[in-house]
């Protein structure tokens, strides 16, 4: 997979990350806060801009200048030392409430990464307000930039932050940096009660909600093409639908949703005569062409900059041959109600023909009114938008075993009901989770982080064993204890709970995951009872508080040195996120080792690759990375693009032939390119469990009330063509670790590999 897909985890990462600024006092609306007077410094040093992360330095400099006299230089001096760098800035959010700002700056990039601008509106309680950390438009190399942020800042707004991260081996300057009013925030949409959706009302729901999808990917007219937000139009043929009484009012109420901005759509209710179904098309008058979109994945939602999936407007030029065909499709939106979808429209040199229009409340402009998640029709829209694109664009219907329709029909009642935006956040994680996705997921900037038991857990097989503590858990539980019920759920119960909101293609990523969500709880905070067991059999109780001021790491994780000898001639070397540099520091170490261990139970950096390149000995490739090309709804007639493959070339010093590669459940995306490679040409022994099974680009996009939604874009498939979704790269030597041995700090799947090279030696 390419760096897009590489860097996910980072990405999403980021977006939920917490950076702490000493907020300055200002008054001033209209701000500059370039580098010509405020200094630059580390945390706690008091300077206006600081460096809060570990091997990036920042300083004024003449250099970085763009205008005036100086400029800031950000740049990485140990690039294994953090994920990125950031350079911050905090600032009073007391004379921007209510309005909306814009965060501009020049940046101009060197060396191999990306600079990605952000700002951030904080609220009280740890309630969100505006994040963007343009991860979807990051700035690379070249000449200078300018990067725009746009924020609306919430009445309650107490700070707001803005900054520069940097990842990779990358310099930046920085100048002309300022905060600037550029309006009123407009009014949010009032909340609507929750109200149950049963019956005709939620088939209603279930039609409009299809036509949406199909209009928006199938009927590229101008009017529809100009939409950039199509939460607003999603409501409008939601709210129209609900209410009718038969097939016949459905019909005629969509129909009239949609004579503004789409004339040339038919829709009529099953029972009607042929003769009314069969609407007849005329070649307007001065059509000299005929478009049609042509979907590279689900480009019309790709958010990524320079990313692979793209939406194309195919043209064919209105001659007398016959082979030009006007088609349209036919589908059924249930309920008893039919539409007609122009997949080819015509246009001409002003465009799209007939004529039809975009009203204001579509229209993309400042004073939108912003959607929230506690509006009933903002969220059943969400549901009806993230559902569309997977319906014709996931690129694993063919063989995950899910019921998409009865998907819809769950998250459509579901989203009517909820009382919170947590609760919607629920409702979209089990619609994703319907796709057995391990890339799917979904998240929210604006909800307030919920507390979490102290506690890091871990699966050895059904037992759900401490791996750390922290908090009020510490010096209560030890490491090894197993989990047997979390509050008067069984830890059964509770894993079942969690799965539902998890998206995993095989049982290794779920396990993962699911500890996480288990040590979830409600946002009351109020205490949790447990239950446990020690390795000696004995069960005792204890009383821990949710908190969300320490979050427990897993011990186990703690491993050897990279390049440390660990039994006589083997050396173990770690790819977790680890990059080139530190490979390099011990690469002649390793290269003369009898034998070396790669620990890649996680997820890895440039190293890896790196690696595989010093096994092979002939060029090689990576697997094969296919894109979806979609023409047609409900993904018929879908064919598929082979993206460019990695093409890998033998490089010195060679590395041992003796080699093991750990790896589990963990191993995701850009670790299972890494592990493929391993499987196809068997470059050694693969110790541990199955990887998570999911590979490929992700195409994030956002749904109204501003939820993002991750998932798979592509479909990748093993060397040999044969299906790598759900099935993943399996252990020549399949280790599970044991309670005894948690308990005892070992490293049981480390140990079975430094057995079997010595074995070979």
């Amino acid at each position: 997979m390419n760096s897009i897909a590489r860097s996910m985890c980072v990405l999403i990462w980021t977006a939920l990350m917490s950076a702490t600024a000493l907020a300055a006092d200002t008054t001033a609306l209209d701000i500059a806060l370039g580098f010509e007077n405020e200094t630059i410094g580390l945390k706690g040093s008091g300077a206006p801009w600081i460096v809060t992360t570990p091997g990036w330095t920042a300083e004024q400099s003449e250099e970085a200048k763009r205008s005036g006299d100086r400029g800031a230089f950000l740049k990485v001096v140990d690039a294994d030392a953090a994920p990125f760098g950031n350079l911050l800035r905090g600032l009073d959010a007391t004379p921007y409430r209510g309005k909306r700002i814009a965060f501009r700056s020049m940046v101009r990039v060197t060396g191999d990464g990306r600079i990605q601008p952000w700002l951030r509106v904080d609220r009280p309680d740890n309630a969100r307000g505006a994040f963007d950390n343009m991860h979807d438009r990051p700035l690379l190399a070249g000449e200078w930039k300018a990067a725009v942020i746009e924020a609306d800042v919430h009445d309650d707004a107490l700070q707001i932050v803005v900054g520069f991260m940097g990842f990779g081996i990358v310099q930046a300057s920085i100048d002309d940096v300022v905060i600037e009013v550029i309006g009123a925030a407009p009014d949010a949409q009032l909340p609507s009660p929750p109200r149950p959706l049963t019956g005709q009302a939620l088939e209603n729901v279930r039609a409009a909600s299809k036509l949406v999808s199909y209009i928006r990917f199938f009927h590229p007219t101008d009017e529809l093409r100009a939409i950039d937000d199509w939460g607003p139009v999603a409501i409008h043929l939601i709210d129209a639908a609900e209410p009718a009484t038969d097939a016949k009012d459905l019909a005629h109420r969509l129909g009239d949703a949609l004579a503004e901005i789409a004339p040339a759509v038919s829709i009529w209710p099953d029972t009607a005569a042929a003769e009314a179904k069969a609407v007849s098309r005329t070649v307007p008058e001065g059509a000299t062409e005929m478009v049609s979109w042509r979907h590279i994945g689900a480009g019309t939602v790709a958010r990524m900059q320079n990313g692979i999936y793209r939406s194309v407007l195919d043209r064919v030029q209105l001659t007398t041959d016959a082979s030009i065909v006007d088609a349209t499709v036919d589908v059924s939106l249930g309920n008893g109600v039919s539409a007609r979808i122009p997949a080819r429209v015509y246009a001409n040199e002003q465009g799209t023909l007939p004529r039809g229009a975009l009203p204001d409340a579509f229209a993309s402009g400042p004073a939108r009114t912003p959607l929230t998640a506690l509006n009933r029709s903002t969220r059943l829209a969400s549901v009806a938008l993230a559902w569309g694109v997977f319906q014709h664009f996931y690129p694993y219907f063919d063989v995950v075993t899910t019921d998409w329709d009865a998907a819809l029909s769950a998250a459509l009642a579901s989203a009517a009901t909820d009382g919170d935006g947590h609760a919607f956040l629920a409702t979209l994680r089990r619609l994703v989770a319907a796709l057995h996705d391990g890339h799917g997921g979904v998240y929210s900037k604006d909800l307030a982080p919920q507390p979490r038991l102290p506690l890091k857990l871990g699966w050895i097989g059904p037992q759900l064993i401490v791996l750390g503590a922290c908090g009020d858990a510490a010096g209560h539980v030890t490491v090894g204890d197993e989990v047997l019920k979390i509050g008067d759920e069984s830890v059964a119960d509770c894993a079942a709970r969690a799965a539902q909101q998890i998206s995993f293609a095989t049982d290794g990523w779920l396990g993962a995951v699911s500890p996480d969500f288990i040590v979830s709880c409600p946002p009351s905070g109020a205490s949790v009872s447990l239950q446990l067991r020690t390795t000696a059999g004995v069960e005792y109780g204890i009383q821990i508080k949710p908190t969300l001021e320490c979050t427990a790491t897993d011990v186990t994780l703690q491993r050897p040195a990279n390049g440390a000898e660990v039994a006589p001639g083997i050396r173990y070397f770690n790819l977790d996120r680890t990059e080139s540099p530190a490979l390099k520091t011990v690469l002649d170490e390793l290269a003369t080792a009898q034998g070396v261990i790669f620990d890649l139970r996680g997820y890895p950096g440039q190293a890896a690759y790196d690696v595989i390149e010093r096994l092979i000995d002939e060029p090689s490739q990576s697997a094969r990375w296919t894109v979806p090309i979609v023409t047609r709804p409900d993904r018929a007639d879908m064919t598929w693009f082979e993206s460019g493959r990695w093409r890998l070339v033998p490089r010195t010093p060679k590395l041992p032939k003796n080699v093991a590669f750990l790896t589990d459940g963990r191993a995701i995306s850009y670790a299972e390119s890494i592990m493929g490679i391993v499987e196809a040409y068997k470059l050694g022994a693969i110790v541990g469990a199955t990887t998570a099974g999911t590979n490929g680009n992700i195409n994030p996009f956002v749904v109204p009330g501003g939820y993002s939604i991750s998932w798979t874009g592509m479909r990748v498939l093993k060397h040999d063509g044969s299906q790598h979704h759900g099935v993943g790269i399996a252990p020549t030597v399949p280790v599970t670790p044991t309670q005894q041995g948690i308990a005892e700090g070992r490293d049981e799947v480390l140990e079975a590999a430094v057995a079997l090279l010595g074995k070979k030696q």
